[in-house]
């Protein structure tokens, strides 16, 4: 066990707080580091290699012995935070269960690409090495699984309790637009520092034990911040843009707000990342199909300045291209291996046959799964089925319905509570995070950025005045769940 710089930081930042800082405080610390996805707080060597807490779960630790320390009065707290992450509770104890019983119940059944893949030097063929699979069975990554898993329902409870609190809410939105800036800037640096001083100072930031990967397409380097790749940075900035843009719509902090969203989304465009573009054209649909079918879910004033900067965005490209013709040419050849050869590629093969082990493991298993970290996925759909099977799924869908709430106007009109304004911003990233992972996730883990919004989510709708936001179709049974 190795303490990195960053951890030994967060541990003096961390009992700073724990000693004199507020349960807000403590909360805005825990919200800074989800920037940091490339990094290691502490490296596992007694795990075998690619094994390390990320500064998050450190400054989880803290969080909980904030919360948990006697006298600190989060004690009751904590517990209705807990009681309403029932459902993620039910999934996350399943999970752990599970990655201990599962390799043990079905080791041998099944061969399965492992969730931390070996060297390709030792495989006799570039296909080989796609589509390595091993014999099924009891591993150190069961073990780390279930602790991220853990680690996962912490952070929903803590945000919880934390936008519970008297300024959480706040802490929750300034803290991100700060963060999302800061994501941006980083974004834009690692492109254009590259192979200079600023790319060495970001690599300090980038020790964790992943695969750190700086990609380039057709000369040009693509966007990765202090992320371990380009799709992980637009996977967390997308999810945070949505979290801000969906503020902003609702006229929270607007100005701050409303410029991290414009910053992230610049970022995002200019990412190369299909993680982003594909982000993107979710929300933007989404919004634009429940703007047309809500009434009242689209401003007047929003609609005028989303036009206006979608009709500043054409002109800026048509100057850019009559500037310089020769983009489309690279423009082209770009979006032609984005949309076409990225799924015949061998990227494309080895993720599709990696998505195909959660059905494997589903069918092969009756439903039950086989535990965390038992295979590698490319789909958390298909993971969580193969994984935790279908008491897994199903405590998953509840968790995600219970937060998202769709049967309520608040999760598409703007509202004049703030709560319920801060609670229908989760609630869209908190969605947007799941379509990512659908693409995207190599396990089951719906990860912390779902849990951190899943949290807020239910922590602020339960703050508004009773009946504020009510369902829009309370005579249904189904609405009568949904308010719960």
């Amino acid at each position: 066990m190795q303490l990195t710089i960053i951890g030994a930081i967060q541990i003096l930042v961390g009992l700073a707080l724990f000693l004199a800082g507020s349960v807000e405080a403590m909360f805005a610390f825990l919200l800074v580091t989800t920037l940091f996805a490339g990094s290691a707080a502490i490296v596992l060597g007694s795990l075998g290699s690619g094994s390390s807490i990320p500064p998050l779960d450190f400054a989880l630790l803290f969080m909980a012995m904030r919360l948990l320390v006697p006298g600190s009065g989060q004690l009751r707290a904590t517990a209705r935070a807990v009681e309403a992450n029932v459902w993620l509770l039910v999934f996350v104890a399943y999970g752990v269960i599970m990655a201990y019983i599962g390799p043990r119940l079905f080791g041998g059944r099944f061969d399965f690409a492992p969730l931390r893949a070996e060297s390709a030097a030792t495989y006799t063929s570039r296909l080989s090495f796609l589509l390595a699979t091993r014999p099924f069975g009891p591993s150190a990554q069961n073990l780390t699984s279930s602790v991220y898993l853990m680690g996962t329902l912490a952070a929903a409870v803590v945000a919880h309790v934390a936008c519970k609190a008297p300024k959480g809410r706040i802490t929750l939105v300034r803290t991100m637009a700060v963060v999302g800036l800061i994501h941006c800037a980083v974004g834009f640096l690692s492109v254009l520092g590259k192979g200079t001083a600023i790319d060495l100072a970001l690599g300090f930031f980038r020790n964790g034990s992943y695969a750190q990967l700086d990609q380039q397409i057709d000369g040009m380097a693509r966007m990765s911040g202090i992320s371990p790749e380009p799709s992980s940075y637009a996977a967390y900035g997308a999810i945070w843009f949505v979290f801000l843009a969906e503020c902003w719509l609702r006229r929270v902090e607007p100005v701050l707000t409303g410029a991290a969203a414009l910053c992230l989304g610049a970022a995002l465009l200019a990412s190369t990342s299909a993680t982003a573009y594909v982000a993107l054209a979710v929300w933007f649909g989404l919004l634009v199909l429940r703007s047309l079918v809500i009434p009242g879910a689209m401003p007047a004033d929003r609609a005028l300045w989303l036009g206006a900067l979608v009709i500043g965005a054409v002109v800026a490209c048509g100057l850019v291209l009559i500037w310089q013709p020769q983009l489309v040419e690279r423009i082209m050849t770009f979006a032609q291996h984005l949309l076409f050869d990225k799924m015949s590629s061998e990227s494309g093969i080895q993720r599709r046959f990696w998505a195909m082990q959660g059905y494997q493991a589903f069918v092969g298993t009756w439903g039950i799964g086989v535990g965390p970290g038992s295979f590698r996925s490319s789909s958390l759909f298909t993971a969580v089925l193969g994984c935790v099977g279908v008491i897994g799924a199903v405590s998953l869908a509840a968790h995600c319905l219970t937060a998202f709430k769709p049967l309520r106007w608040s999760t598409y009109v703007p509202i004049a509570d703030p709560d319920l304004a801060v609670a229908g911003a989760c609630a869209w990233a908190m969605l947007m995070a799941i379509v990512i992972a659908g693409v995207t996730a190599p396990n089951c883990d719906p990860g912390s950025d779902f849990a951190l919004l899943s949290g807020a989510a239910l922590a602020l709708r339960s703050r508004s005045a009773r009946g504020v936001g009510r369902s829009v179709l309370d005579l249904s049974p189904v609405a009568t769940l949904a308010t719960v």
